[in-house]
């Protein structure tokens, strides 16, 4: 659900005696069980990426018009809220979605960064999300699954400055700049490393040694 249960619990407004019942019924990530005990397990969500195709936006947008942008009048008479389950009861007063905030993660399994003005689109998608990773010495990608701290390791960006300052609790920030990710460097004074992310190879320079001594 999300890939966060605290989320989840949250949203379907689950208990935590809710939460050890599913879980003690065999409930895992990415089952197909989708009601236990007349309670739901997750939600749906859905992702975009570099694979995304037109058609597949059209897709889910098709969807969500005809599931959710009708007035809430037109959804609650199609609805028998007699049959809804106590969990889901307060879902008819959010039957409208809202785009509330954006934020991306600038540095794969570390914090987010929030964005507060307009934003740059690129092909890839956001301007700068997931435009680094850490590695170990051997070049594999460190995530939270290694490393549960990368976690509060906060990035904020700075277009104007052309700068990302990292800050940890206790720490002395440090900055990396964005003219990496712009490949606006001189690539013969940069190294150029090797890693790799699902399975995929992929290639990327190196941030220097002022930023690998402070992680």
């Amino acid at each position: 659900c999300f890939c966060n249960p605290g989320a989840c619990q949250w949203f379907l407004k689950l208990s935590n005696k809710d939460i050890h019942k599913q879980y003690e019924s065999g409930h895992i990530c990415s089952d197909y069980n989708d009601l236990i005990q007349g309670l739901p397990t997750g939600a749906v969500r859905v992702s975009f990426g570099y694979m995304t195709t037109v058609q597949n936006v059209d897709k889910i947008v098709t969807m969500i018009k005809e599931c959710y942008l009708a007035s809430p009048e037109e959804r609650l008479q199609r609805l028998d809220i007699q049959k809804i389950p106590n969990a889901l009861k307060h879902i008819p007063e959010r039957l409208k979605p809202k785009m509330m905030e954006i934020y991306i993660y600038p540095i794969k399994s570390c914090g987010a960064f929030k964005i507060t003005d307009s934003w740059p689109l690129t092909n890839t998608g956001l301007l700068y999300d997931r435009g680094w990773m850490i590695v170990n010495s051997s070049g594999m990608a460190i995530t939270q699954k290694h490393q549960s701290r990368l976690c509060l390791i906060r990035p904020i960006i700075n277009r104007h400055k052309a700068i990302m300052e990292l800050t940890f609790t206790g720490m002395k920030s440090v900055c990396v700049s964005l003219e990496i990710a712009s490949k606006k460097i001189d690539v013969i004074n940069t190294s150029l490393c090797h890693s790799k992310v699902c399975d995929d190879m992929v290639s990327g320079y190196d941030c220097g040694d002022e930023v690998a001594n402070w992680l």
